[in-house]
């Protein structure tokens, strides 16, 4: 217990997601690389369709990725946004979790409802309305803002489980029915953050328990869609489903003529309007003018895919670095995304804003193995103007009600009415920085 506290007030000095990310980027690549292969292998003994060639390349991209996230960096100076601030945005952010919570569980209970009596590859045709996704989102951010500069300590722990828990549970249940990455979102965010600040302690039981909860969402939402895993074969068939190899090799000389570039185009898909300007876009289905990103290309390409318009086939970062640069694009791209995943550990281990936005990314990290690299990073300047706006929009309610308070101490003054806040002085908050700091990853 004494060590847990620790972390908890100095979450930097013992952060532990650093080899907890890296041993759960590896096991994704695993089973959404080389299980499949494993499994056709040495299980049901069939012929498979990924070549050595294809499995060597991706070995090889991980251990630049490996490289990438061990490289060693010293110790670097960071600022932080003063207590007054984060405690504010914090006191915010709790708030409008708590309150737009209803709403959201409202909306998902109604999406469950009007797919409960569809096959996941025809419901998925049919997309979360926008109404219900700015909802969903919403709840999402201000939750992961939350933990992000909650202080249990202070603060203590019901309030850290009770947004937890209102966070995970809409998306729970519009997963019953969707896909697995919409529960993924709201749970591994918050996991990867309690890892980090030191508020759960690494036991053999902590352990199990966590490699349960990774089953579960991954198992539960392919069950309660309609997914079938009792045939027989059909559990390697779901695996090899699940494998993007196959996807990397069958592509590495996809046509891109008159095409913008795939990875550029995932990169900046949130930030530069696409639709509007009618650039760099496809049809899908019933999507008009949406960016072409490789996931998208890629589901054109094979009308036959099941899950075609919603689904799709998924994609594969080796992929997209591929048709940006070749083999050597894929190298050093491996090496700079587990560089970028490594500062996003650290990061995640302080009390700051920001938080929730680097533990997203780490989440979307572990699913680039069969998605777009620039699914990763497409969100982050979109979360940071928000957050500077919720920041101001804080620190401007603080300020009006420090000017009325004052205000009416100084009529009640006037008056000779006797006031507590008459004799206080009212020092304005400064919007400020605190001073450098270093510290270590």
């Amino acid at each position: 217990m004494n060590s847990m506290a620790a972390c908890v007030r100095n979450p930097t000095k013992c952060n532990r997601g650093k080899w907890f990310f890296l041993s759960a980027f590896l096991f994704a690549c695993f089973l959404f690389w080389w299980l499949p292969s494993l499994l056709f292998r040495a299980v049901v003994h069939q012929a498979d369709a990924v070549e050595n060639g294809t499995i060597a390349i991706s070995v090889l991209a991980m251990v630049f990725f490996v490289a990438g996230y061990l490289f060693p960096v010293p110790g670097r100076t960071t600022r932080k946004l003063s207590e007054p601030t984060l405690n504010a945005c914090g006191e915010l952010a709790y708030g409008v979790t708590i309150l737009v919570a209803i709403p959201a569980l409202v909306l998902a209970v109604q999406f469950w409802r009007s797919h409960a009596g569809m096959s996941y590859g025809f419901a998925a045709i049919d997309p979360i309305p926008s109404l219900y996704q700015a909802v969903l989102y919403t709840h999402l951010f201000f939750g992961f803002m939350y933990l992000g500069t909650a202080n249990p300590e202070i603060q203590g722990w019901r309030r850290i489980l009770t947004v937890s828990i209102l966070v995970a549970l809409p998306r729970l249940i519009i997963s019953l029915h969707w896909g697995r990455f919409f529960l993924a979102q709201a749970i591994l965010p918050a996991l990867l953050i309690a890892i980090a600040r030191g508020w759960v302690r690494f036991t053999l039981m902590r352990l199990l328990q966590i490699a349960v909860l990774a089953m579960a969402i991954l198992f539960v939402p392919s069950l309660t869609r309609g997914d079938s895993l009792t045939e027989q074969g059909e559990i390697a068939n779901w695996f090899a489903a699940g494998s993007s190899l196959q996807l990397f090799q069958d592509n590495t000389d996809l046509s891109l003529m008159g095409r913008c570039p795939p990875l550029l185009v995932s990169l900046t898909a949130k930030t530069i309007p696409y639709g509007m300007l009618g650039v760099c876009v496809l049809d899908l289905g019933t999507k008009k003018n949406v960016p072409a990103s490789l996931d998208y290309i890629l589901t054109i390409n094979d009308p036959i895919n099941r899950n075609g318009i919603a689904s799709g086939t998924g994609s594969n970062y080796l992929l997209e670095l591929y048709l940006f640069g070749g083999l050597p694009a894929v190298y050093v791209g491996s090496a700079l995304f587990g560089f970028s995943s490594r500062r996003f550990v650290g990061w995640i281990g302080m009390r700051s804003l920001f938080c929730g936005i680097w533990a997203e990314c780490l989440t979307r990290a572990l699913f680039a193995p069969r998605g777009d690299l620039g699914y990763v990073y497409e969100r982050i300047p979109s979360l940071i103007l928000t957050t500077l706006l919720v920041v101001a929009f804080a620190w401007a309610t603080r300020l009006l009600r420090i000017n009325w308070n004052a205000s009416s101490a100084v009529q009640n003054t006037a008056k000779g009415e006797p006031n507590a806040t008459a004799t206080r002085s009212f020092n304005y908050p400064r919007l400020h920085v605190q001073g450098w700091t270093t510290h270590e990853d």
